[in-house]
């Protein structure tokens, strides 16, 4: 990992609301880890310990899981200014159930998690602004997962558009199906119908 640029993260933090310049200056100054990925480079592999937080830079990541069939399922992206883990491996300390993959050459910021608990320990504002982050997360989990069960195909794909409508040009269609939760063929009909 070599050193970039934190400008976009800079401009993410400040516009939480949540912290200080002298808090942000804290968090920066520990996001001191940087990559930049290739397209379908594995940034964690199924199995591995994640003990760090990335911050897409630039680029679009998917993280997946593999079914029993060997099928690659999509469970979640992260795409430019957003913040992206196992969160299960970095909160339980364990090996990762999923993936992750740069769908696009990607640079992505890392901060260790010992370096970000000693900040969350030390400092009010640190604190809030990561448990936001997590309780943001787990909202945005519970909300995907009430859309699977419940919406048609064709509403699932238009909830996609409303959200994430940036990312149709920058993810392969079999990648959105399967986030989807539906066939490439199923995605073309709904896609079809639509336009």
């Amino acid at each position: 990992m070599t050193t970039l640029p934190i400008d976009p993260l800079n401009k993410i933090l400040s516009k939480s609301g949540k912290l200080s310049e002298d808090s942000i200056v804290s968090l920066l100054e520990l996001w001191h880890k940087s990559k930049k990925l290739k397209a379908r480079e594995i940034l964690l592999n199924f199995n591995q310990q994640d003990s760090y937080l990335y911050f897409v830079s630039s680029g679009c990541l998917r993280l997946f899981v593999v079914d029993n069939q060997h099928n690659e399922v999509n469970i979640g992206f992260g795409f430019e200014n957003t913040f992206i883990t196992s969160f299960q491996s970095f909160i339980q300390e364990k090996p990762s159930l999923l993936s992750i993959e740069a769908i696009s050459e990607s640079v992505i910021l890392a901060i260790h998690k010992q370096d970000l608990k000693l900040l969350i320990n030390e400092n009010k504002e640190i604190s809030e602004w990561y448990q936001s982050l997590l309780e943001i997360t787990l909202s945005g989990h519970i909300q995907r997962q009430t859309e699977l069960l419940t919406l048609s195909p064709q509403e699932k794909y238009e909830v996609f558009i409303k959200r994430s409508g940036h990312l149709i040009n920058s993810i392969p269609l079999k990648h959105i199906a399967s986030y989807l939760m539906m066939s490439p063929e199923t995605l073309s009909r709904v896609r079809s119908k639509l336009s």
